[in-house]
């Protein structure tokens, strides 16, 4: 079983891997040099601090909060509820969409509330292992996205065509399963990552050969970030937004 380093093992392989200085991605994330400095050396990072460095690394500021295995702060987690068949639905209307109806969908579910409670995720046990493989992160990374383990099988087959048992995702998640390589791909489409980035983070390999996803998986998966704040009910209206909008 491979154990996961600490954040600033994590953040060092992104940077290396992307040819960033440390100090370009403090001017990125309008951040000091030696707060960054000192998390690569291996200070705990704040949560003010990850909040700026996300998207100065392109990154979800839900992920980073994983990536440094530090609690989600409220508005960054998501939902929970019965929402698997509504967020899955989505993900198949977006796919059929052309760019313009995508953008559009994306900007709707944006204008709609966040859910008022949050309560458990469809499918997802009431207590996640420790974080202590890279399994188990991406996981939880998917698991943010609102997604048990039953939704994550569903989505990875409609984004990548890959069919696994819900099952095969648990036993990722509890170390009981090693990550294959197609696997790290799989993942990384859901998570609108560049397999490259998060396969040189975990020091993990890739398949021989791994296409990049079109346009249109990207935008779905791009959408399940957007999905994981709103409740059934929201998501409803989402659905009918998507159904609303010329095809392609």
């Amino acid at each position: 079983m491979i154990e996961l380093p600490g954040f600033a093992v994590l953040l060092a392989r992104l940077l290396d891997h992307r040819g960033l200085a440390p100090a370009d991605l403090a001017r990125r994330a309008e951040a000091a040099e030696p707060e960054v400095a000192a998390v690569l050396a291996g200070a705990a990072p704040g949560p003010a601090l990850l909040r700026r460095l996300a998207p100065a690394l392109g990154l979800d500021a839900a992920d980073l909060f994983e990536f440094a295995a530090l609690p989600l702060p409220e508005d960054l987690a998501p939902a929970g509820g019965m929402a698997t068949t509504s967020i899955t639905g989505l993900v198949r209307l977006v796919l059929a969409l052309p760019p313009a109806s995508r953008a559009e969908l994306r900007a709707g579910v944006a204008e709609l509330p966040s859910a008022r409670h949050r309560g458990r995720i469809e499918g997802l046990p009431a207590a996640l292992p420790d974080r202590h493989t890279p399994g188990n992160l991406l996981m939880r990374m998917v698991a943010n996205r609102n997604l048990g383990w039953n939704g994550a099988a569903k989505v990875v087959q409609l984004l990548t065509g890959r069919s696994r048992m819900a099952t095969a995702y648990g036993r990722i998640a509890s170390g009981e399963a090693e990550l294959t390589p197609e696997l790290v791909a799989d993942l990384a489409t859901v998570l609108a990552l560049p397999a490259a980035d998060l396969a040189a983070v975990l020091g993990l390999p890739l398949p021989a050969a791994a296409p990049a996803p079109g346009e249109a998986v990207t935008d779905a998966a791009l959408l399940l970030r957007d999905l994981r704040r709103l409740g059934v009910e929201q998501l409803r209206e989402a659905e009918d937004l998507a159904r609303a909008l010329p095809p392609a």
